[in-house]
């Protein structure tokens, strides 16, 4: 069978790129074929992303144009009905390739469309996005690179930033939860940077806020978000990935973050503290106008400055450590949860054992440095006081570091939750610059099993 393409290479932009994704709906309809692949690779270079080799008299489309496509993209793909042919057509246009020199003009094109796709609450384009970061590994580089822009869209938010964007943050956990759940493992990579052996990043207070609040869940929201990858089909798949839910990244914000919270001084504190309050302002006020739709239509509108706020208690004045002390629950929570949900899980293991040990290693060479700053501020503080202060601070948060790590790492393994090849965290373990109680507690119960 022949597929005619001389009606696609007659029409004009942006005509050539709605037939041109119709064309390539059939395609992959056909039965697998070497010039079959060719032909799609035709079809998506030249008339869906509109790329052109250096010896095409017609220009490459620019920044405006590109825009017009991440809106064809939405709308045909929000319009279609079969899940399986939406997600196949999604992997096709969008699979990367390292050698492939126009990856990263496609990356940019569905960074945008998948930024769209929250504003407008556009399910179909979310569901198979969703899909396309768990085969493409939710830690991988081309997840971090799409999502990468999203930081900068929804989570670092200034008085200018509409205030439907904050909506449509709200409604993402009920109307897209597979996708809600691999953002959070992508977005929180970004900063973990789980098995490079660098430390974590500090990340926005806005973007910790706001994963708190789809974790800890409220009516309507489903349980258990961040085991969706786990028991979620994935439509027009023939051999799903190992699917990565975002506790282990998640730990390494957790155990981590009292260390990067004793570096911020006052100046840097109140500014932090004052947009967080206001981005969770902005959420909560959001909650009362967001009605999610499976379909492309506009968002509705937002509530303006004088609405009453939701009917949910008012945000508290919580810090950043508070944050963190929510999010370390919330990860024992879905830890506690794991047995309730393992007969419709599609994997036996929650936490990769090698992750975990990079958290270790992560929290070891923490301490290391805390342990270096304060014998080089002994050594040029002219106060004993001011060097006894500095130790305490060290020292709460060596406590609260290991204390956290320890948790999390027991409750995984009472749940099953961590299996397999568990000798590399274990030495790591035991390879602890400094160990407290609970520490000492989980390596004596290895030696009990």
């Amino acid at each position: 069978m022949s597929i005619d393409l001389s009606e696609l290479k007659r029409s004009d932009f942006p005509t050539c790129v709605r037939k041109g994704l119709a064309r390539l709906e059939e395609v992959l309809h056909l039965p697998p074929g070497a010039k079959y692949h060719e032909l799609q690779q035709h079809i998506m270079d030249q008339f869906v992303f509109c790329c052109r080799d250096s010896s095409s008299k017609i220009r490459a489309i620019g920044p405006v144009e590109e825009l017009v496509v991440v809106r064809e993209l939405s709308q045909y793909l929000g319009k279609m009905v079969d899940t399986a042919s939406r997600n196949s057509l999604f992997i096709t246009l969008f699979h990367p390739s390292a050698h492939d020199p126009r990856i990263p003009h496609k990356l940019r094109i569905l960074s945008a469309l998948v930024s769209l796709a929250i504003a407008t609450h556009n399910v179909s384009v979310l569901e198979a996005t969703a899909v396309w970061m768990q085969q493409m590994c939710c830690l991988s580089g081309w997840s971090g690179e799409v999502c990468r822009g999203l930081v900068q869209d929804y989570f670092q938010l200034t008085p200018s930033a509409p205030p439907h964007f904050a909506a449509a943050l709200r409604a993402l956990p009920t109307m897209a939860p597979l996708f809600t759940a691999n953002l959070i493992t992508t977005l929180s990579q970004l900063y973990a940077k789980i098995g490079s052996g660098e430390m974590c990043e500090r990340p926005p207070d806005a973007l910790v806020s706001t994963i708190v609040w789809w974790l800890k869940g409220s009516p309507g929201l489903p349980p258990h978000l961040a085991l969706v990858p786990l028991t979620h089909p994935l439509p027009g798949v023939s051999l799903p990935m190992t699917a990565v839910p975002p506790l282990a990244p998640l730990m390494k914000w957790c155990v981590e973050a009292p260390f990067f919270e004793q570096t911020s001084d006052s100046s840097e504190t109140l500014p932090r503290k004052t947009k967080m309050l206001k981005t969770e302002t902005e959420l909560d006020k959001a909650a009362v106008c967001t009605t999610p739709s499976s379909s492309s239509s506009p968002p509705p509108p937002s509530a303006s400055a004088s609405s009453p706020p939701a009917s949910k208690a008012p945000p508290s004045s919580e810090t950043t450590a508070d944050l963190y002390s929510q999010l370390h629950l919330s990860i024992l929570q879905t830890l506690q949860n794991v047995p309730s949900v393992r007969a419709r899980m599609t994997q036996k293991q929650v936490l990769c054992p090698k992750h975990v040990t990079s958290v270790v290693d992560a929290v070891s060479e923490r301490i290391r440095n805390a342990n270096n700053s304060s014998s080089s501020s002994g050594t040029t503080s002219s106060s004993n006081n001011d060097n006894t202060n500095g130790q305490v601070v060290d020292e709460e948060a060596t406590d609260t570091a290991l204390n956290r790590l320890a948790q999390i790492i027991l409750v995984a393994l009472q749940t099953e939750s961590l299996s397999g090849s568990l000798s590399d965290m274990w030495d790591s373990l035991h390879r602890l610059p400094k160990k407290n109680r609970l520490i000492s507690t989980l390596l004596s119960s290895r030696e009990a099993r």
